[in-house]
This record gives structure tokens, C-alpha cells and sequence, in this order.
């Protein structure tokens, strides 16, 4: 039975599932939008939409924290009475960038996301290179194909993990990015064609590529030279035994 995209993200995301499952979605909306907030800044932007206590707020950020969709991002000072204070900012995870991408509103700003979310950094630790990804995304796709293929990206994420976001390890988010590819709905055809020459003119971009080839390649004749004796060892067991010709064949 074919399970449709809102089946899966209840299924498979847990908070948004039960009573707390609004205010769940309004706070990572929130700082999917904005960035790192404290938790006062959170109820001051979701005070006009309905949000009427503090508390509430405070707690469904301890518990987003607990369950593993913020983290603690720095600390702010802030005023109380005559007292300055430091305050914890909260910012997403993993977890939590995948829950976001389940929320209409963020799936439909995603290029505006994907530069304040702390995505490509976590992929990508320790480089350089996530302005050169995200202008090759800002020269590639417009802001339609860009939510088609977040949308179809978070399908075959949630549709490749075996049960749901909160049993995955942090590591494990990474190693889903190709079953999460294969998994995804078929929607190439639906993009408009690319003009690739233009991504040459990006600065950085063909040293970049450069880099990634020389690195592949040099770990492919790594992995070659290291299996050729195996191999080597495997052709005259087989000789001597009179299978090779089962291999020949």
C-alpha cells in the first residue's frame, strides 16, 4: 500500500504526533525562519499567532532539546529586573532540520533555510565550501523546483529509515542521504532544463570539483591496488582447484 507524504511525516516524526504536535511544529517553524533564539524571543513571535504562555513555550523547548530536534546554539545576555543574565539560544539539529522540512511554510523558503540552518555546515565539517553549494542551488533551481525537491529529498528520507527520526544517531542521518535519493519520487523530468556552463563561472566552483575528482580518484586506485592481490590470490585458488573455468565462462 502506497503510504502518501503526510502519513509518513506523522508516522515517522514524532513530535508531531499528540496534543503537543502544534506548538511542536510552530517552534521549529520558527527557528527554521528566524535562526538561534532564546526562548522569550520564541513566545514573542508566537504570541500574535495564538501562543498565550510563556511556560508553554519554555517547556516544549526543553522537551524538543531532550528529544534531540534543538540544541543549545550560544548564550545571549538578557535583562531581569535590575539583573543581567545569560540566556540559552536554541537552534536546530539534524533531527530537527529533517522535521522542518515536513513544514509547508519552511519547504517553500528553503533556499532562505538552507543559508540560515546549520545543514551544510554539519554535512560538511570543517570546509569551506557551503557558499559555493549554495550558489550552485541559487543558479540551478528557483524557489518551486527548489520546494519539489526538498518535498520529494524528505519522502525518500522518511520512506528509507526503518522506524522513525528520534531512534536515528546523529551519524546516521549522513549514511541516509542515499537511500533518502534512491527513495525519492521521480521528479527530474519535472524540472526545467540547465544551462550547466554557468556553474564554471561560479569563483571557486571548478577548483572545488577539482579537488573532489583528484580526491575520488586517488581513492579508487587506492582501493583498486588494495583488492588486486585478493584477486590475484582468488584466480590461483581457483586454477589449482580447477574452478577457473567456472570464472572464464
Amino acid at each position: 500500500m502506497h503510504i502518501h507524504l503526510k502519513e509518513l511525516i506523522i508516522t515517522k516524526i514524532p513530535a508531531f504526533q499528540g496534543k503537543a504536535a502544534s506548538n511542536n511544529r510552530l517552534i521549529l517553524k520558527t527557528l527554521a525562519i528566524e535562526g538561534p533564539l532564546i526562548k522569550y524571543d520564541i513566545y514573542k513571535v508566537l504570541k500574535p499567532v495564538g501562543v498565550k504562555h510563556y511556560p508553554t513555550i519554555s517547556r516544549r523547548v526543553d522537551d524538543l532539546r531532550g528529544r534531540g530536534y534543538l540544541e543549545t546554539a550560544g548564550t545571549r545576555q538578557i535583562r531581569v529586573g535590575k539583573r543581567i543574565e545569560e540566556s540559552s539560544t536554541y537552534d536546530l539539529t539534524l533531527r530537527g532540520i529533517v522535521a522542518c522540512l515536513a513544514i509547508e511554510d519552511v519547504r517553500k523558503n528553503v533556499f532562505a533555510f538552507l543559508e540560515r540552518s546549520p545543514l551544510l555546515e554539519r554535512l560538511l565539517p570543517k570546509s569551506s565550501y557551503e557558499q559555493i553549494i549554495l550558489d550552485v542551488v541559487n543558479e540551478l533551481f528557483n524557489q518551486n523546483e527548489l520546494e519539489t525537491i526538498s518535498r520529494a529529498l524528505l519522502e525518500g528520507f522518511l520512506r528509507a529509515i526503518p522506524e522513525n527520526i528520534e531512534l536515528l544517531k546523529e551519524e546516521e542521518y549522513i549514511a541516509y542521504i542515499i537511500p533518502a535519493i534512491i527513495k525519492s519520487p521521480k521528479i527530474w523530468d519535472r524540472l526545467a532544463p540547465k544551462d550547466l556552463s554557468k556553474l564554471f563561472q561560479i569563483e571557486g566552483l571548478p577548483e572545488w570539483l577539482f579537488r573532489i575528482i583528484d580526491d575520488f580518484e586517488a581513492q579508487l586506485t587506492q582501493t583498486l591496488r588494495a583488492i588486486q592481490p585478493i584477486k590475484t590470490q582468488l584466480y590461483e585458488y581457483m586454477k589449482s582447484t580447477k574452478r577457473i573455468k567456472l570464472v572464464e565462462d
